[in-house]
């Protein structure tokens, strides 16, 4: 199959994407308006127009674009000129849909044929909807992301892929860490983290990471709860749900400093017990000189994705979000353990991509939708379906009233602003913890829970609608 563009695949299914919810819109506005199967009926057309790629019984995927282009195109302008802004009602649309399934009976017949493609995968494919959940950076304002994976659970609703950066990543692991949604094991997480165990100060050595004032030890603060029971640390291949952690490579060209420059940049403000207090916030504006000199060449950065760059699936799930949370002249994450299976992924990591360091995943991808879709579209997630829901969580949005973090926040916005039109649903969160409040009480947390569910609540209707299953054309 030829390499894939997302842009390429986005404007090919976006159009369908916008046609369904439309449909689904006017069905929750008016549920009497049409029968159920008249309903089901707009849904799989339109879903079936949108097929890029099938995967067949021998895992072989087939590219159907330009078998069916003519056709997607005819229920494209079919459907678009009948769901006018000025149309409540679906009867317009619903009016066309004998010829439109026709066309569609005739074509399924067709791929299966000409593909040696399982007719039951097929329609599986077109009639199920996949949750992609995305969690993007922020530090302690991602805290409200457990509320999140808390409303998904009450309303039965699984991911079937997670992408994360940053704080989003560590939320991330834990939630795909197993299928079943833990509550309980997050809290109990929460209650054990202190400042003294995910903190330390003093010197390090620097090997794989981009050197800080601050040492971030993940290892020590969350190996018990991320490991199996012989203690060996559980590798991102071994998470139940599929994750993918977004950090970012630093050549050598991206820094502009020494570095000793990055290690020693906030040592006159953090100190013990006095991190992140008044006078440490006074130097915010020098972390978003470092954080804007390196977004500004981005020639020079790589996007790394744990979980699904060759080789990845291997690297300890610490690690990987250790290595996306370590934010440029703050917080230092490294690999100093003698692990040489670990260390021997990252030299090999490192001369693939040509990189001299590894840091914060929000440099070059803070809400990583793209990732998640250019993932789904690669048939990563389970039997190679692709026919997904990208529900984007921001918890980092620029807040002009926020005057210290408001720089880097800006920063951050704009590759975001780049991964918006990959997210069928992008929720900035409305209210959030300070950022800088990275180990927050029980109490904290579960109010930060909540008002990202109050966020979510109004969205839930349409996506549980997008969610539900199609009723199968008959043959």
């Amino acid at each position: 199959m030829k390499p894939l563009s997302s842009r390429a695949l986005l404007e090919h299914r976006a159009p369908f994407e916008h046609l369904e919810r439309q449909v689904l819109e006017r069905h929750i506005a008016n549920p009497g308006d049409v029968a159920r199967p008249l309903l089901d009926g707009l849904r799989y057309v339109i879903n079936f127009a949108k097929l890029c790629f099938v995967r067949d019984q021998d895992g072989n995927d087939h590219d159907l674009r330009e078998l069916l282009a003519p056709h997607a195109w005819r229920v494209r302008e079919e459907l678009s000129a009948r769901l006018s802004p000025n149309e409540a009602s679906l009867w317009a649309a619903a009016r066309i849909l004998p010829d439109l399934v026709a066309e569609t009976r005739a074509l399924r017949t067709k791929i299966v044929e000409h593909f040696v493609i399982d007719p039951e995968r097929l329609n599986y494919e077109v009639t199920h909807r996949k949750l992609a959940l995305v969690l993007g950076g922020g530090g302690g304002a991602g805290f409200g992301y457990a509320g999140i994976a808390t409303s998904l659970h009450r309303n039965q609703v699984q991911p079937e892929l997670i992408c994360g950066t940053s704080m989003g990543a560590l939320i991330g692991m834990f939630r795909a860490r197993t299928r079943q949604h833990d509550q309980a094991r997050m809290l109990e997480v929460n209650k054990s983290l202190s400042w003294s165990r995910v903190f330390s100060l003093g010197p390090e050595p620097s090997r794989y990471g981009l050197p800080a004032t601050l040492r971030l030890h993940l290892r020590r603060a969350l190996g018990a709860y991320m490991s199996h029971p012989d203690g060996r640390v559980l590798t991102i291949g071994e998470m139940q749900i599929p994750l993918h952690i977004v950090a970012t490579g630093l050549t050598v060209d991206a820094l502009k400093h020494d570095l000793g420059y990055y290690e020693h940049l906030l040592d006159d403000v953090v100190k013990p017990g006095l991190v992140f207090k008044a006078t440490a916030m006074r130097r915010i504006g020098a972390l978003a000189t470092v954080a804007q000199e390196l977004s500004q060449n981005q020639a020079a950065l790589r996007e790394v994705v744990f979980g699904r760059d060759p080789g990845t699936l291997d690297a300890d799930v610490i690690d990987a979000a250790g290595f996306s949370a370590s934010v440029p002249g703050l917080l230092h994450y490294d690999v100093h353990r003698d692990d040489q299976r670990m260390k021997h992924l990252l030299d090999q990591l490192y001369a693939d991509y040509g990189i001299t360091r590894l840091t914060e995943g929000g440099v070059v991808n803070n809400v990583p939708a793209r990732v998640a879709f250019r993932s789904a579209m690669e048939g990563r997630i389970a039997d190679g379906h692709r026919n997904t829901y990208v529900l984007a969580v921001d918890c980092f949005v620029p807040r002009p009233s926020s005057l210290m973090l408001y720089p880097i926040q800006q920063i951050a916005a704009a590759n975001v602003v780049r991964n918006k039109p990959y997210a069928n649903l992008y929720l900035p969160l409305s209210r959030t913890l300070s950022p800088v409040n990275l180990v927050p009480k029980v109490d904290d947390v579960a109010r930060a829970s909540r008002w990202a569910m109050k966020d979510l609540e109004p969205h839930m209707p349409l996506m549980l609608a997008t969610l539900s299953p199609i009723q199968v054309l008959p043959a």
